[in-house]
């Protein structure tokens, strides 16, 4: 079966192609023959596009099932049992068939809309960066003995309790989720924050067990991925790359690590400069007071100047910022962008990747699709018309103060096609039904925060 009928000759058609070409699949991701994620609660998951949150009815969609139709979880099982478990042996068929997997549609929904899908950049990177021979994973079939990539979630310890999180990523939303949900009315935002304190009661990341299975894969580990909660404040973060480099692998290793960028210091700096390759992404959604309440509480000031301090760091760590798109933050982007350009970064988002610079040059950027209602698809007809118009001028900006000559920024899929597929995929769905829950959420968690998002965000404040 071929997924992909239509000739495209874009980055991302060449690289959809390629794919293809060294797997037999058109539907082929690398992940599942390499890769196992955890949730904050030690469910494990396909990846973080599978699974996105943990919260609302469809909270399950994504996770690696047991026989008994549970998630597995690192509290019950160990990671090489689940890794070739009959759910991902599954996975790893329906594959191999040129089908997609009900977990994995998100990627492809991105792919139709002009974006670099992780599907795409993440296969396209092992297969460049790795080694990683598709064909080979194809014809071993149905199982793995190497697990070469872990993303590790130890735990939901936050510091800040982002307007698009739940506590099912951050500890710090646990007393306001208290307060918000007794009053919330709207039956569709109450179901998408659903939690289960319960499941947060096992320390399963303190557990010596798992510790040993994991240290017993660090000889095979190509990539670890850090994210929160917020990684920095864990203190298991860092006891396992300490391990890492206690084995003597930190040649071998890539560490990945999302965090909001508060609390980096020189001793973590020192630590990453002996590991072959860092990638450190700063999770930043727009400049000043929008990030404050994005991000709250963030301080802005203390993560811009640590973005400086990041700028200056040796060779092998790599920065990028990581943007979550969604409604507070879709017409502020252009600004932001403006911002990030001006600051004359020597080497965020500066990273060559494939002859593309990540981002672009210019930000990492990725959808926030649950909670729905803060998705940039609810917008009415008049504010995407407005994006659009405000994307236009961003374009011309940076045409006379970015780009210069540059004509394959202009057409590749990371370069302003990537910004295309925001309009692109705020267009692709009418959900402006969703605006009444989006109201009663911001103004119930408003009155908690004592925040007030009208004089925040006054190109929304109709829409409140």
């Amino acid at each position: 079966m071929t997924y992909f009928l239509k000739k495209d000759d874009t980055q991302l058609g060449q690289a959809q192609r390629l794919i293809e070409q060294k797997s037999g699949s058109s539907t082929f991701c690398v992940l599942p023959w390499i890769h196992l994620a955890t949730r904050p609660n030690g469910d494990m998951r396909l990846c973080c596009t599978a699974n996105a949150s943990g919260a609302g009815e469809d909270h399950e969609v994504g996770l690696i099932k047991t026989e008994n139709g549970r998630p597995a979880n690192f509290a019950k099982n160990t990671p090489l049992e689940s890794f070739n478990n009959e759910y991902m042996q599954s996975v790893r068929q329906t594959m191999l068939a040129g089908e997609i997997p009900a977990s994995c549609r998100a990627c492809f929904d991105e792919e139709s809309q002009g974006m670099v899908s992780k599907r795409i950049w993440e296969s396209i990177s092992w297969h460049r960066d790795e080694g990683i021979d598709f064909a080979d994973l194809a014809n071993q079939g149905l199982t793995s003995d190497r697990l070469q990539y872990l993303d590790l979630r130890l735990g939901h310890t936050c510091n800040i309790k982002c307007v698009m999180c739940s506590p099912h990523d951050s500890s710090k939303w646990v007393s306001d989720w208290e307060k918000l949900i007794p009053v919330l009315q709207d039956d569709g935002v109450k179901k998408q924050m659903l939690w289960n304190k319960k499941e947060f009661n096992n320390k399963w990341y303190e557990e010596g067990k798992f510790w040993d299975d994991l240290y017993s894969q660090i000889p095979n580990l190509k990539q670890v991925y850090f994210a929160g909660g917020e990684p920095l404040m864990i203190k298991e973060h860092k006891l396992f790359i300490e391990e890492i480099v206690r084995q003597g692998y930190q040649d071998n290793i890539l560490l990945r690590c999302n965090s909001n960028g508060l609390l980096v210091d020189d001793d973590l700096i020192n630590l990453w400069s002996k590991f072959k390759k860092v990638k450190f992404a700063v999770s930043i959604d727009a400049i000043q007071e929008r990030d404050e309440y994005i991000r709250y509480p963030t301080d802005f000031n203390v993560v811009e100047r640590n973005l400086h301090m990041l700028d200056n760091t040796p060779s092998n760590i790599v920065v990028s910022m990581a943007t979550a798109v969604q409604i507070l933050n879709v017409k502020h982007l252009p600004d932001f962008i403006r911002w990030k350009v001006e600051n004359n970064f020597k080497k965020i988002n500066m990273d060559n990747v494939g002859g593309v610079q990540m981002g672009g040059g210019l930000i990492n950027f990725h959808f926030v699709h649950i909670p729905t209602f803060l998705n940039i698809s609810i917008l009415p007809k008049q504010d995407k018309q407005e994006v659009e118009s405000l994307y236009m001028d961003l374009k011309d900006w940076l045409w006379q103060n970015y780009t210069k000559k540059d004509d394959f920024w202009k057409h590749n899929s990371s370069g302003w096609n990537k910004w295309e597929a925001i309009i692109n995929h705020m267009n692709a769905r009418d959900n402006s039904h969703l605006l009444s829950g989006f109201k009663e959420y911001i103004n119930k968690l408003d009155s908690i925060r004592g925040l007030n998002a009208k004089t925040v965000f006054p190109e929304l404040a109709h829409l409140l």
